[in-house]
């Protein structure tokens, strides 16, 4: 599981400091390509083109009728969640949590990023959350993701986020996304690196773990391309 900092936590300083980072890499990498042929654009249309398709899943917005399904996925996972998610405090746990979260996202075509959550292709299963948020960096997003402990250690982490940045890119004109994980998470690491993030840096103490009050270091990376993405069969709209 990734750590996952929301637009709301960015607001509290959980991602402030690694703004300046960023900008720093997108200069260089502005100064280095000037005479690359890849260019970023921002679509004509900033509405979102959904669902989100890939061999196995289906990405959308959540609705209130997927609330008992991504609920029960959640209670199951919540032991690791608190690991590793710097939102998981013991009052996100309930129903109402969740339903809120779901409600926050719904008006999603008059935001600017957008919450997921993927949906097993074939059953119908809820199989993982994931979002791209709008960080401090214009066109630069925020990626991340929780999956319902059925589905673990079967590809999907990598599946969804893949599409969700290559629909960044591809659609909202995305020209780098960030992601993050907690040091000793190593599966979350090695995702990062099968997806082609390059690091940033680490951010040492930067978050207090939910579980226990320990302080944790975090590990940030950003992508500016989908070229470095796996390959995968996935549309949108």
């Amino acid at each position: 599981m990734f750590e996952h900092v929301t637009a709301r936590q960015r607001s509290l300083g959980f991602a402030q400091s690694s703004s300046r980072y960023i900008t720093n890499w997108l200069s260089l990498s502005d100064s280095a390509e000037e005479s690359s042929p890849l260019q970023f654009h921002r679509s004509r249309s900033m509405r979102h083109l959904m669902p989100i398709i890939t061999p196995r899943l289906i990405l959308r917005s959540p609705t209130l009728g997927d609330l008992d399904s991504i609920q029960t996925a959640k209670e199951e996972a919540w032991h690791d969640l608190q690991r590793w998610m710097t939102w998981a405090f013991d009052n996100q746990r309930s129903r109402q949590a969740m339903e809120d979260s779901i409600r926050r996202g719904m008006d999603y075509q008059n935001q600017a990023g957008i919450a997921l959550a993927g949906f097993h292709r074939i059953n119908g299963d809820f199989v993982i959350r994931t979002a791209l948020d709008v960080t401090d960096e214009q066109d630069v997003y925020e990626t991340g993701y929780w999956v319902a402990p059925k589905y673990a250690g079967q590809g999907m982490a990598t599946e969804a986020t893949n599409a969700a940045i290559r629909y960044a890119f591809g659609h909202l004109g995305a020209k780098a996304i960030s992601i993050g994980y907690f040091d000793g998470n190593e599966p979350s690491r090695r995702i990062v690196e099968k997806l082609g993030f390059q690091k940033l840096r680490v951010a040492h103490n930067a978050a207090t773990r939910c579980l226990d009050a320990a302080k944790l270091d975090r590990h940030e990376y950003i992508l500016t391309s989908p070229d470095a993405l796996p390959e995968l069969d996935v549309s949108w709209g």
